[in-house]
């Protein structure tokens, strides 16, 4: 088994491939509950999908815009050709929001030498540079109240795309987290679920550090030290309700509204 939407991580086999030890931790907790098996076509491929339909009504609050936590360490896929592009013909934005070009200069790059790496990706030296150097993903940056955000989706919002038109751009591992999906070894055979307490142990994303989907975090003093605002209890809603648009979008409306009526919504 390997994470779907870490395949195209930049780490490869490193990052994307599931051990033996968590493969049966997967296989026993999907035979331990009630699943909602049909075909879903993501990015033009049908996969025979198997999704844990009930941890959808999990409730949950993407605060972002009230969040000061470090959520984007690093850039977790290589760019879709559509995407370089964008950010080709879109690179002084780019340059102003995230500074990355400034950075490379000063490390004693020139933005030609990034520009020419971004576009092809086959070395990621200068990228992986102004990552260590800046301890977040080459993509994102802080805004004036120093929140982590997507300068990929920042410029699509600028450009006034639909929700629709962004996930053509953005990675589909940050579109879609903190999803977690396994795919079956050569097959199309894939698993969806979230963290959570019961699948922790073989999820990617540590559950007990994720205030988006763990109401207890959020409620915790050392949370609300570095986040005073934001978070209102009254404001998690389930997930299949937060994720409407995106499940909808990139999963086709049929799955969201199959897994809401599992979920007896």
């Amino acid at each position: 088994m390997n994470y779907f939407l870490f395949l195209n991580h930049p780490k490869g086999e490193e990052i994307y491939k599931i051990s033996l030890e968590k493969e049966k931790l997967i296989r026993r907790y999907f035979d331990s509950i009630n699943t909602l098996e049909c075909e879903i076509l993501i990015k033009g491929k049908k996969y025979d999908a198997v999704i844990d339909y009930q941890i959808f009504g999990k409730l949950c609050n993407f605060d972002c815009f009230n969040c000061v936590d470090d959520c984007c360490a690093d850039s977790p896929s290589l760019l879709q050709e559509n995407t370089k592009k964008f950010l080709k013909n879109n690179f002084e934005e780019f340059n102003k929001i995230t500074k990355n070009c400034d950075i490379g200069e000063e490390l004693g790059y020139s933005k030609e030498e990034l520009k020419n790496e971004l576009e092809k990706e086959d070395e990621r030296n200068i990228i992986s540079e102004i990552e260590e150097e800046t301890e977040m993903c080459f993509y994102a940056y802080r805004n004036e109240d120093r929140k982590t955000l997507c300068s990929i989706h920042s410029m699509c919002l600028n450009k006034t795309m639909s929700q629709e038109e962004i996930w053509q751009y953005k990675p589909l591992v940050c579109s879609l987290w903190p999803m977690e999906i396994f795919i079956e070894e050569g097959s199309s055979k894939i698993y969806i679920t979230l963290p959570d307490d019961f699948t922790n142990s073989f999820t990617i994303e540590n559950y007990y550090e994720i205030p988006c989907i763990n109401i207890e975090i959020s409620e915790s003093a050392i949370f609300r030290k570095k986040n005073p605002n934001g978070f209102d209890e009254k404001k998690y809603v389930p997930f299949i309700e937060a994720y409407k648009t995106t499940i909808s979008s990139i999963f086709g409306e049929k799955i969201y509204e199959l897994i809401k009526h599992k979920l007896g919504l």
